[in-house]
């Protein structure tokens, strides 16, 4: 069996930035814009080969480039059918460079549970209960709903999944300073 103990349990800063940049320019084009840009996507990419060939305190190009192909493959079916955009794919794959597979993992997982609840926000807020209960908290349907998604030709609505991808990181990125040997 394979001793995990190697992987670095914390980032180096210049991946911890890179990352919460990453992450956040990409949640903020995706909420506004319904695209993450490639050439963010790129640049990052750049920095974090970089980053893992020349740090000594951050990861291995090794585990770099395994956490980018385990974030590509863990989204990859999700972009096969139809469940989410090939930009939510790459980012997650170009987070995984800067963090390494097992980050990767976590971050896919609590992606996941925070894309689950915002879903189920959103649906009750549309639902009729969610009217009622806006309307009896003293304010009107309108003014308490979530951000409104976005329609696709189909009529499906979709959340802007960048956005859930970055609040994943970030609180994985929270765990890991908190919980460092964990």
């Amino acid at each position: 069996m394979k001793d995990f103990s190697t992987i670095p349990a914390l980032l180096s800063p210049l991946s911890t930035a890179a990352v919460l940049i990453t992450a956040w320019w990409a949640a903020v084009s995706d909420w506004y814009h319904w695209r993450i840009p490639n050439q963010l996507l790129a640049a990052s990419t750049a920095a974090a080969l970089m980053l893992a060939m020349f740090t000594a305190d951050g990861i291995t190009l090794r585990e770099c480039l395994l956490g980018g192909v385990t974030g590509l493959v863990l989204f990859m079916p999700f972009y096969l059918m139809g469940g989410m955009g090939a930009g939510d794919v790459k980012l997650l794959g170009v987070l995984g460079l800067h963090m390494g597979w097992v980050a990767t993992l976590h971050v896919a997982l609590i992606s996941a549970l925070v894309g689950g609840v915002w879903a189920i926000a959103l649906l009750f807020t549309r639902s009729p209960y969610g009217a009622w209960l806006s309307e009896l908290g003293g304010g009107s349907a309108s003014s308490r709903r979530l951000a409104e998604p976005r329609l696709k030709q189909d009529s499906r609505a979709t959340l802007p999944y960048g956005v859930v991808i970055a609040i994943g990181c970030t609180l994985v990125m929270i765990a890991i300073e908190i919980y460092p040997n964990r």
